[in-house]
């Protein structure tokens, strides 16, 4: 049975510790991304220079990669930061940002995940579908409406995570209406957030930023749901018309939301392999 005061605690730690939480991210999302990882308590660095991921990499705490507006020079970013980082052991997440509609950013992460540790794979339906060899429904790094997880599919969502969690010896995370997250023996059903949430833009690299910070802390299972209650509960308190105003309220409550708050509204089920 899920402790959420436990998975809460590590809010705690990570202001104790004030990890080195290392993004490289998209230039759309950065601003966001950095903030992110500051309102946590953790510091933010979201170099991407290739001569200098050993040296950042080096003392950094964990390491995310994202595969959105994807370049050459950042191409051999990522994949020298991935090395360095499972040389030195430090958790990295993959978040396949538009897999399922480039056959560059499908081949670079097949590469990736072949010859390389993940704590985590992050994506939407049509992402995870491509790179576990589906037929993907993308709409260019958006969700295809086909992909979405709902109650006819999350089954099949569940099988398909479950089979990639053995053959990377990783976790998987689907994000979506539902979000579907799978370990080894477990998976978890989160169903909080708000359809404003993608409606603007950086809120997807926002979630793995928040999942980066907390896995310097703890395990991938209890960073993602982390992760996840909070910019979705700050997503669903944020709430209204005006999308603006909707995105400067959001970025306020992922700062100051409560445990309290994330405990009365948490909705997650959990169910064993």
């Amino acid at each position: 049975m899920i402790n959420l005061r436990k998975i809460l605690s590590n809010r705690d730690l990570v202001r104790e510790k004030s990890p080195l939480i290392h993004a490289i991210t998209n230039p759309i999302a950065i601003n966001m991304v950095a903030n992110a990882i500051l309102f946590q308590g953790a510091k933010a660095i979201c170099a991407e220079h290739p001569d200098e991921m050993e040296d950042i990499v080096k003392i950094s705490d964990s390491l995310s990669v994202n595969l959105g507006n994807i370049t050459d020079s950042r191409i051999k970013s990522i994949e020298l930061a991935v090395k360095f980082a499972n040389k030195k052991n430090i958790p990295v997440i993959i978040d396949l940002v538009g897999v399922g509609a480039s056959k560059l950013r499908y081949d670079f992460a097949k590469k990736l995940l072949e010859n390389y540790k993940f704590s985590l794979i992050k994506g939407n339906g049509s992402e995870i579908l491509a790179i576990s060899g589906n037929d993907s429904n993308a709409k260019g790094i958006d969700v295809g409406e086909k992909d979405k997880t709902n109650g006819e599919n999350i089954e099949k969502f569940i099988e398909i995570s479950k089979d990639l969690c053995q053959k990377y010896q990783t976790s998987v995370l689907i994000t979506g209406k539902t979000d579907i997250l799978v370990g080894e023996k477990e998976y978890f059903l989160i169903e909080n957030g708000c359809e404003n949430l993608s409606k603007i833009t950086a809120t997807g690299c926002m979630l793995t930023s928040l999942i980066s910070t907390f896995l310097s802390v703890t395990n991938p299972i209890e960073a993602s749901i982390l992760g996840l209650l909070i910019l979705e509960i700050s997503g669903e308190i944020s709430d209204r018309k005006e999308l603006y105003s909707f995105f400067v309220n959001l970025m306020d409550n992922i700062s100051i939301i409560s445990d309290d708050e994330i405990c009365k509204r948490a909705k997650i089920r959990e169910g064993k392999f």
